[in-house]
């Protein structure tokens, strides 16, 4: 359980929820180290990376793994989204409403930022680096973001309010520690399209509510 807990963790910890002016596709890689014993020989099952697409107000964020794969589509005009999760071949789907995005943001606690020296060059972009102490992770995470795109709301640390875009952070959970860092930026023009919910899935059980922390 601890386990599908973590993947869970990895697949919403780093949505997007709100990115403003920007439209293209940023696809992330993700490393990890220190993996606990329970972990060993499962290191297949974990994410290596994460794909979002934004335009405007609305943004797709994808992450497949050897299990499955996750969606999560969201509007901050409105301020809904919506979870899809194919695990094993089961289709499930959760539209979180502006009233319940509301009230997850509202039960965290303020994480605490400082911006330090030191900055490091990310797809073409000179990132600074700022250090960032928060509920989910143990100790200190160290992130590097850019003002050249406009910073974004991450569900799950919405009471995050970054100077700009995050580019890359590292940080322990559950004593592994995680790396997420942008690969690539396509500033290419977002078909309409990509941001409909599909067909096929069915409501999500409340076990996996439980799991997304969602009640």
């Amino acid at each position: 359980m601890k386990f599908l807990n973590l993947l869970i963790t990895l697949v919403i910890l780093p949505t997007i929820l709100l990115a403003q002016s920007f439209e293209g596709k940023i696809v992330y890689k993700m490393t990890y180290k220190d993996l606990p014993s329970e972990m060993e020989g499962m290191e297949d099952m974990l994410p290596k990376n994460q794909t979002i697409w934004i335009k405007g107000t609305k943004n797709r964020f994808e992450q497949k793994m050897s299990q499955g794969s996750t969606i999560v589509i969201s509007d901050s005009e409105v301020g809904t989204s919506t979870i899809l999760m194919d695990m094993m071949g089961q289709k499930y789907k959760l539209a979180i409403t502006k009233e319940e995005m509301e009230a997850m943001i509202g039960s965290q606690s303020n994480p605490e930022i400082k911006y330090v020296a030191g900055t490091k060059d990310i797809a073409g972009y000179t990132c600074k680096k700022a250090e960032v102490t928060m509920d989910g992770f143990d100790g200190t995470a160290v992130f590097y973001y850019t003002e050249e795109i406009p910073a974004v709301k991450v569900q799950g640390m919405e009471a995050l309010e970054l100077k700009g875009m995050f580019m890359a952070y590292e940080a322990s959970m559950q004593g592994m520690t995680i790396s997420i860092e942008v690969g690539s930026i396509d500033r290419s023009p977002v078909n309409d399209d990509i941001f409909k919910v599909p067909e096929g899935y069915s409501e999500m059980p409340d076990q996996i509510k439980g799991m997304l922390g969602i009640k």
